[in-house]
């Protein structure tokens, strides 16, 4: 029970009820708050002056404005308990706050605290504070934002042991509202792509462009816009986490004569569980992203009657399984960390099986490390394609008459898949294409290359380049196919 002192007293009270605090303190043990109960100043200390302006307050003789500090539990009153608190925090010393980021409470050394995300779990996508607010499985930290950073995908995981040297996380904090993952405050970073140039069917080196390979053609696509991303400081390894939102790519529709439209928009990527990989490291998890016609489908949908004869609107694959939830974090569709002295793997490689028409998983398997300036990143995008030219009137370009513009309909937006960039190599090959054997894709590289955070604090990212390369079966027209990006800064 609460005893506060309501009558008014003297001087001589004042010091007679501080007396019976301290007596009082002797038998209390020190207590453990979130605030000094009784640093009324702020300055991480109590002294004598400011437990007697506390006994003053709880004798009615100055108001608790005073020492709000003294007010532990904010309910307008200082108590003997609360006196007896302060008289501890004299004695014993404040207690040391531990800054934990990502618990929604900005401490310590923390800029800001953005909190976290249950991922990996039964309650996946749900709020959290601490590892022990999520249920069953968590996710491995490539990233490194509660460790170093790994050397495997984001998959699920049990124990730190199955993720090769990085933490196996359940409570996870994301970028992206102005606050880090690492609990500093976030900037936004322009970057503006050195246009793509087609030489001799191929994109020209040193410019941003994208090259789909299938059994029987080579398209060089080429790219021109630009990226916003939202990046942090460094933490204590050294790492910058950065986020980007769908928006924060623009990029200009790409056209291939008359022959092909395409429009590159980026997404948010939802799995089942928020996580790359099933716990093998192989297995994708489930695509949640976008209700779509059938599991095998690539057309998105509202309902039924939005999809070919014969299938269903699949509103939610998730349905018995691990929450819908995003893998980059609540609205972003971009989550990666920069190496300011290094990161031990920038570079990878892809494979996919496609024997008998078979869809196999595509296993990426990570590389070597990279040095100071080594970016990795996931991030996701639809990638929408029109057979023919960039304006008509069909209904895939919409009441405007222009393809990759807002009033596309659904189903000419294509579904937001997700890849890897990196300042290292990128590969990726695909094996019996087609369903038919022999008929081997690849393997087709592409290379990025880093920028030393020094460079990019002073606003210099000319020359960064980030690199992909990716396998996607059953594509419109050109069936299955290998790609290859670069995304090169001005």
């Amino acid at each position: 029970m609460k005893n506060p002192i309501r009558s008014a007293g003297s001087r001589a009270a004042g010091w007679a009820a501080m007396g019976v605090a301290l007596a009082a303190a002797a038998a209390v043990p020190s207590m453990t708050r979130a605030a000094c109960v009784g640093d009324c100043s702020g300055d991480g200390t109590v002294t004598v002056n400011e437990l007697i302006q506390m006994v003053n307050i709880a004798l009615g003789n100055a108001p608790v404005a005073a020492c709000s500090a003294g007010d532990a539990n904010g309910d307008g009153a200082i108590t003997v308990n609360e006196i007896v608190a302060g008289v501890n925090s004299a004695l014993n010393g404040c207690p040391v706050m531990t800054a934990i980021c990502g618990d929604g409470v900005t401490s310590g050394t923390e800029e800001c605290d953005p909190g976290s995300i249950c991922i990996g779990g039964t309650n996946a996508g749900t709020v959290c504070a601490q590892e022990s607010d999520c249920q069953g499985e968590g996710v491995c930290d490539t990233f490194g934002v509660k460790g170093p950073p790994g050397t495997v995908p984001r998959k699920v995981c049990s124990a730190d042991a199955e993720c090769g040297g990085a933490k196996c996380i359940h409570c996870k904090p994301f970028g992206g509202n102005g606050c880090s993952a690492n609990c500093t405050m976030e900037t936004a970073q322009v970057s503006h792509l050195v246009p793509g140039e087609v030489v001799n069917n191929a994109i020209q080196a040193g410019t941003s462009g994208v090259t789909v390979y299938s059994d029987i053609v080579t398209l060089p696509l080429t790219l021109a816009g630009t990226s916003t991303s939202l990046r942090g400081k460094p933490d204590a390894n050294g790492v910058v986490h950065i986020a980007q939102k769908p928006g924060g790519t623009t990029l200009e529709r790409i056209a291939l004569q008359t022959f092909l439209c395409a429009c590159v928009r980026g997404a948010v990527y939802k799995t089942c569980g928020g996580t790359q990989l099933e716990a093998d490291g192989v297995t994708p998890s489930i695509n949640c992203s976008v209700p779509l016609c059938s599991l095998t489908s690539t057309i998105q949908c509202a309902a039924d009657n939005d999809c070919p004869q014969g299938e269903t609107c699949v509103l939610d694959p998730c349905v018995g399984k691990k929450p819908c939830t995003a893998v980059a974090g609540p609205g972003n569709s971009l989550e990666g960390a920069v190496g300011c002295t290094s990161l031990p793997s920038v570079n990878y490689t892809a494979t996919q099986d496609h024997a008998g028409g078979v869809a196999g998983p595509a296993i990426v398997t990570p590389g070597d490390g990279g040095l100071a300036g080594s970016q990795m990143a996931v991030t996701a995008a639809s990638l929408g394609a029109l057979a023919g030219p960039c304006t008509g009137t069909l209904p895939a370009y919409g009441p405007d008459h222009e393809f990759c513009t807002d009033d596309d309909p659904l189903s000419a937006r294509g579904v937001p898949s997700i890849q890897t960039l990196v300042t290292g190599t990128a590969t990726a090959s695909l094996t019996n294409a087609n369903g038919l054997d022999g008929n081997d894709i690849g393997p087709y590289s592409s290379t990025g290359n880093a920028v030393t955070c020094a460079q990019v604090d002073a606003g210099n990212l000319s020359g960064g380049a980030l690199a992909s390369a990716f396998t996607a079966l059953n594509q419109q027209t050109i069936n299955d196919i290998v790609a290859t990006s670069v995304f090169i800064s001005q």
